[in-house]
């Protein structure tokens, strides 16, 4: 035994072997959550390098879906440590966080230790939060988090996608790491400043170059669009769709927009749409609606096997599900989770997230998949006739996402 691994006694000491023989170390640390191995970066230079090398290798998505049992208070606590939970057995650290409450949680406070603890921290020393900070001080500061609470959610665990139409509280979440050619943005739309007080329905003039921050150079895939106003002019939506070369624009109404940069600032208004682009060469997108009047689960199988046609590739995939509030279990006859089990059946390895709103936004995209297409700023989709229609009701809109690796 080489004599740098001994200590002052003449044993066998087990740190100076991690530190001195690489090869062990990195085969320990590869089993490590990320928490973990932020603390292992700090002990050495070898073993900083190592942990960077691990978490470039560390691509997958997390996800999550917490439904509440118990008194309230139970339930509380257990959406609180399996939260914590999640984050301390991350594997990969997120770069972005999609977040869907029920607005009954959204009304509770979820508690953690006061990280400002005494010598003798006491129980009662807890800071409470609201559900969304709560989740963003869980994450990385770096990480953005994308939160809307509504009355019902749809949610994945494991394998299995689960629709949670009247649960009192409950919560899902979808961890994106950092991943090459893919990068979200969002903005906010002040609805007061583009809906005129004397025809609510015809906006005043609406510039998105003033309300956005997607630089100018970015592919835009995807646009998700959420609202706090029950009602939206389309001519915003349209707005959207034409600036950003006829990219999909999916959504709904909800509840609550929630967000820390909102929790801030003082001068906020009561209204806003929060949007959020999906962009990057390596980002490859389909969307689908299933109309009010397809209720036959055949029919709603074949609407989505329009998203399967479309050939996306299935490296990395998740979707959202955007559903009406009376399109849930009372609509498909007192059955539970018809349309979100359709949909892991025609996507068996893709995670479904999402919310039943106050009313649906959504257009069919169906491009078939081009592996040597490219983008160009002033390339823009033609509409043979006119815009398609994108706010509905009774509907839900399905948004298959794909990034490739590259």
């Amino acid at each position: 035994m080489a004599t740098n691994f001994l200590n002052n006694e003449g044993k066998v000491c087990p740190a100076k072997v991690l530190q001195g023989i690489p090869v062990i170390s990195n085969k320990i640390m590869e089993y490590l959550p990320m928490t973990s191995l932020h603390a292992c970066a700090r002990v050495c230079r070898i073993w900083n390098d190592i942990v960077k090398s691990i978490k470039q290798k560390r691509r997958d998505l997390k996800w999550i879906c917490i439904q509440g049992t118990g008194m309230e208070d139970q339930q509380v606590q257990t959406i609180s440590s399996e939260l914590m939970l999640l984050f301390e057995n991350l594997t990969c650290e997120p770069a972005y966080l999609f977040v869907f409450c029920t607005s009954a949680l959204f009304e509770q406070h979820l508690y953690a230790p006061s990280k400002n603890q005494t010598r003798r921290p006491r129980q009662c020393q807890q800071q409470a939060y609201d559900v969304n900070s709560y989740i963003t001080s869980l994450a990385p500061p770096s990480c953005r988090c994308y939160s809307v609470a509504a009355d019902g959610i749809i949610g994945s665990t494991g394998n299995k996608s689960v629709e949670i139409e009247h649960s009192p509280l409950a919560v899902t979440c979808l961890a994106i790491p950092k991943i090459n050619g893919l990068e979200i943005y969002d903005f906010f739309i002040d609805l007061n400043k583009h809906i005129s007080p004397l025809n609510p329905e015809i906006p005043e003039q609406f510039n998105v170059e003033d309300v956005t921050s997607v630089p100018c150079d970015r592919e835009v895939k995807a646009i998700l669009f959420f609202s706090d106003l029950h009602f939206c002019p389309q001519e915003i939506q349209l707005g959207l769709l034409d600036y950003y070369n006829g990219c999909p624009v999916v959504g709904g109404y909800v509840d609550h927009i929630l967000s820390t940069d909102l929790d801030n600032d003082s001068d906020v208004p009561d209204s806003q749409v929060r949007c959020i682009a999906l962009c990057g060469p390596n980002v490859h997108v389909a969307s689908v609606v299933i109309k009010d009047d397809v209720s036959d689960q055949k029919q709603i199988e074949k609407e989505l096997f329009k998203l399967k046609d479309c050939n996306l590739p299935m490296d990395t995939t998740f979707a959202f599900m955007f559903a009406c509030l009376g399109r849930g279990k009372s609509f498909h006859r007192n059955r539970e989770n018809v349309e979100s089990s359709i949909f892991r059946k025609v996507f068996p390895q893709t995670p479904l997230f999402g919310f039943f709103g106050n009313g649906e936004i959504g257009m069919n995209y169906l491009q078939p998949f081009d592996s040597a297409g490219s983008f160009s700023k002033t390339k823009k989709t033609k509409f043979s006739r006119h815009h398609p229609k994108l706010s509905h009701a009774y509907t839900s809109i399905f948004l298959l996402v794909s990034v490739t690796s590259g």
